[in-house]
């Protein structure tokens, strides 16, 4: 693909017959810069022109008349069979057309960065974010913030024995153990100083 030849026959090729335009441009497609050895079978140029291989022979018979494509070097094909060998065409890119005034400007791709730039248009809304606020811990208590404890953590044991409850003393090996001499007391003798006689004989009156 060449895209001086196919530029050449876009904008420079003078008295391209419209209907031949797209078999031009496959030739373009196919030659070497220079414009030379072209060679696409006639089932691609009817391929690219959405068209029978008659109406390409057409064309490329009318493009031949008008000078715009000459017979090129034929060796190009000879590895090909003798009956499947295209033709080898060579674009006649020496011959140009005048552009139009109006078109002068914009005939050739312009190299370089524009004169005038455009900026961008920011039409994105001015977007609020609301600050985040650091969760402070509070005492469920009293709903006041909590200040740090800054103290040390010990592990040490602590050597102070405390007492045990009571009720632990009365569970130790598993038997209730009564901490109260009136709690086995009968209802009839109970605030009395000492146990009576039911009591004394394991009966309670």
């Amino acid at each position: 693909m060449s895209i001086e030849a196919v530029a050449w026959a876009l904008n420079d090729a003078p008295d391209v017959p419209p209907t031949a335009l797209v078999t031009l441009l496959g030739l373009a497609n196919h030659a070497h810069p220079d414009g030379r050895a072209a060679w696409p079978s006639q089932t691609r140029l009817a391929h690219y022109g959405r068209k029978g291989v008659r109406a390409v022979q057409r064309d490329l018979a009318e493009l031949e008349s008008r000078g715009l494509i000459r017979r090129g070097n034929q060796r190009h094909v000879q590895h090909m069979p003798a009956d499947r060998r295209p033709v080898v065409w060579d674009l006649a890119i020496e011959r140009r057309r005048e552009t139009p005034a109006e078109l002068s400007n914009l005939a050739e791709p312009q190299s370089g960065r524009p004169v005038e730039l455009i900026e961008p248009v920011d039409n994105r809304g001015v977007v609020s974010v609301a600050p985040v606020r650091r969760h402070v811990a509070e005492d469920v208590t009293t709903r006041r913030p909590r200040r740090n404890d800054t103290s040390s953590t010990t592990y040490e044991p602590s050597l102070t024995l405390k007492e045990p409850s009571p009720r632990a003393r009365s569970l130790r090996g598993g038997v209730a153990l009564p901490t109260d001499l009136r709690a086995g007391q009968c209802p009839k003798h109970r605030g009395s100083p000492g146990p009576c006689r039911a009591e004394a004989l394991g009966g309670i009156a």
